[in-house]
């Protein structure tokens, strides 16, 4: 089944927006960004989070204790590593980790490959890369798949992601600014248009498997 994350979140009611339009995953910002979220704000949405949804730390090049104390505080599992960090600090940081790569080449399948990852995210590097219409590549994706499950980010949109998910059939992907009418502040309708999106790809993969066999 697929997973939908929906990241950026800041507020205890778009939490739960997100879980009641069928979001798997929220992410909380700790690192700097327009959307960092306090531990005391993120103790709340934690606490009201709905049942069948889970939150995701994200950091960037923070120190090890930083994160753990943050993890222990709001009681997250998993840290999603946005940064440079390390194989070594993956595994010394004693928690599941989504680690993001934004740079696609030899060297960066070399270093993906070495991480012992819940998960990679594929993301578009910082300034959105080539253009508004900058995508992931999906050969680099696939080849991603080899060695763990990939989500899928970088400007995905309710007119974009269907057409991803058909090339790449990624175990997830995370949606932040197309599903927000400010940064930080999520709208209903924005998440249930993405979500649909996402879903409804989905389905049609399932279709196209059965199609084939």
């Amino acid at each position: 089944m697929l997973k939908v994350k929906i990241c950026g979140v800041t507020r205890v009611a778009d939490a739960v927006a997100a879980a009641e339009e069928g979001a798997d995953y929220i992410g909380l910002i700790f690192a700097r960004s327009p959307r960092k979220i306090d531990v005391k704000t993120a103790q709340d949405v934690l606490w009201n989070l709905p049942r069948g949804i889970e939150a995701v730390g994200v950091f960037r090049d923070q120190p090890l204790d930083e994160v753990r104390r943050i993890l222990d505080a709001t009681g997250i599992k998993i840290a999603q590593l946005h940064g440079d960090e390390t194989p070594r600090y993956g595994k010394e940081l004693g928690a599941p980790v989504i680690k993001t790569f934004d740079t696609f080449n030899d060297g960066s399948l070399e270093t993906l490959k070495k991480f012992d990852a819940f998960a990679f995210l594929l993301d578009l590097p910082k300034g959105g890369g080539a253009g508004a219409r900058a995508r992931i590549d999906p050969d680099w994706a696939r080849l991603a798949k080899r060695f763990g499950k990939v989500i899928l980010a970088g400007k995905l949109t309710p007119d974009n992601v269907g057409e991803v998910i058909l090339k790449v059939r990624p175990w997830g992907v995370d949606a932040c600014s197309s599903t927000e009418k400010a940064p930080g502040v999520k709208d209903r309708a924005k998440l249930r248009a993405f979500i649909r999106a996402a879903r409804e790809a989905h389905k049609e993969t399932t279709r196209i498997k059965v199609r084939t066999r």
